[in-house]
């Protein structure tokens, strides 16, 4: 009886995402996935906080369409560039909106942190926030976010986790086997990693990798990958 529960509340929740992507996926600040959101968000900020900010001062936040995240950037004193697709709908006092194709635009600085949060599982895949196909859109993005990182740089990272999966148009879902992070890995210092996973109320709980990692994802339902990874220098 209670998993026939667990089952039915489930299914509820998906139909309930399921129309409120209908209604609300053009506005981000009504999106129905707010709630993942605001673990991801939290997470920026706790590691932005704790940064040195005599070394740590430039900022490149990555898919930044009506974020909240870029203006908290800039309050807490970096200086900071917003790159997407879409063309902002506000004026940011103090914040420099780009608007373009990431691997489109020609970037005159680099930087010592860029934020990628729950962006990058989007990039190359076309039909979803105006992005166009691109074979191996993602991988090309963080190659090109390693060569904009100044040495010792900063690559904040949240990603959907659990199973290996793309779920078209919407993201992809990745894990320490996938390409992309493997790449990530290779090319960068892990300094810190958290997961997280819906529990059968609803609720975003940590969770280990393992957990994580055994989360069959949906177009709706899945784990959340955070990380903070450091710029290697020099060859390996």
């Amino acid at each position: 009886m209670i998993r026939v529960k667990i089952k039915l509340r489930m299914l509820i929740r998906e139909l309930i995402l399921k129309l409120g992507s209908v209604f609300f996926e053009s506005n981000p600040i009504l999106n129905p996935l707010s709630g993942d959101r605001c673990i991801e968000y939290g997470f920026v900020i706790k590691n932005l906080i704790g940064l040195d900010r005599s070394r740590y001062r430039s900022v490149l936040d990555i898919g930044c369409y009506a974020s909240p995240l870029t203006t908290i950037i800039r309050e807490l004193g970096f200086t900071v560039d917003g790159v997407d697709l879409l063309p902002s709908p506000y004026v940011y006092q103090g914040v420099n909106h780009l608007q373009g194709d990431f691997l489109s635009l020609d970037f005159k600085v680099s930087y010592d942190v860029v934020v990628l949060c729950s962006t990058i599982e989007h990039i190359g895949l076309g039909g979803r926030y105006g992005s166009r196909n691109i074979e191996d859109g993602d991988m090309k993005a963080i190659e090109k976010v390693k060569q904009l990182l100044n040495t010792q740089g900063i690559l904040i990272l949240t990603v959907p986790y659990g199973r290996e999966k793309t779920i078209k148009p919407l993201h992809r879902v990745y894990n320490k086997n996938s390409r992309l992070l493997k790449y990530v890995y290779d090319n960068f210092k892990v300094e810190v990693e958290e997961f997280y996973k819906n529990n059968s109320e609803d609720v975003w709980v940590k969770c280990s990798e393992n957990e994580a990692r055994r989360v069959i994802p949906s177009e709706h339902n899945y784990a959340l990958g955070l990380f903070i990874f450091r710029k290697r220098m020099g060859p390996m």
